[in-house]
């Protein structure tokens, strides 16, 4: 039902995966705009996710993906969901004692359609705006289920709720898209 991450997972290492290709593939298209390769090689899922930087595309992707980030400290350990994060401007919800260790990532149904675009002024360079989304159809070609999140536009990840819960059991197409878009101004 999910894939586990270690906080030291590089991220070429996610995007080479065949378990993360197959169920989670959302991580592998932002992944793709990530710096350099150089900076994939070297770079962590959990190191982007503690820097917290406002327009880095992770946080983005793993609001989609609802997310729950693992803590460990001397104290305990604590789960802490992703829409908690985000404490303010490159701040997470981490004491100074603690280390995130891990990330547990929902995995959407196969087949389902997914999408992460961003706006940069030279591929590598952060994003100055992005967006991701997750997609699932009833039988009868109705949106099931939506996840819609932004980088680069507040001090954390930002999810589309109001836009998520007017596009569920619409039929797909230009016009819903547009005025859902319209909740991201």
């Amino acid at each position: 039902d999910a894939v586990r991450f270690g906080a030291m997972v590089r991220q070429r290492d996610a995007m080479d995966s065949p378990v993360v290709q197959a169920r989670c593939p959302l991580l592998i298209e932002a992944l793709e705009n990530v710096g350099h390769i150089q900076t994939r090689n070297r770079g962590t899922i959990g190191g982007s996710l503690s820097h917290l930087d406002p327009s880095a595309e992770m946080p983005a992707v793993f609001s989609a993906l609802d997310a729950t980030l693992h803590v460990t400290s001397g104290r305990g350990n604590r789960d802490i969901p992703i829409g908690e994060w985000s404490l303010g401007y490159m701040m997470p919800n981490l004491e100074p004692d603690e280390l995130l260790v891990g990330i547990t990532a929902p995995c959407w149904p196969q087949g389902h359609g997914y999408a992460f675009l961003e706006m940069a002024r030279r591929h590598g360079d952060f994003a100055m705006a992005g967006a991701g989304a997750l997609m699932t159809l009833n039988t009868d070609g109705t949106i099931a289920r939506v996840a819609l999140a932004l980088t680069g536009v507040d001090t954390g990840p930002v999810r589309l709720q109001e836009a998520e819960t007017g596009l569920i059991g619409q039929m797909p197409n230009e016009a819903i898209f547009a005025e859902a878009s319209q909740s991201a101004q």
